[in-house]
């Protein structure tokens, strides 16, 4: 998978640009709104959709 171009900070869902992505995948993260820099509470654009899916359903 390319790197994206933004990743949506899933604590505060704001675009996020300021982002290491390495072999595929997120490795550092850092949301400027909230503070936010746990690559794990950030999501892709269409990882965000399948989850917003998910809990509308």
């Amino acid at each position: 998978m390319a790197a994206p171009d933004y990743l949506i900070c899933l604590n505060c869902e704001t675009p996020c640009y300021v982002f290491e992505w390495a072999d595929d995948r997120l490795t550092e993260a850092y949301c400027q709104v909230c503070g936010n820099d746990d690559p794990e509470q950030f999501a892709t654009e269409e990882e965000f959709d399948a989850l917003s899916r998910d809990f509308t359903e």
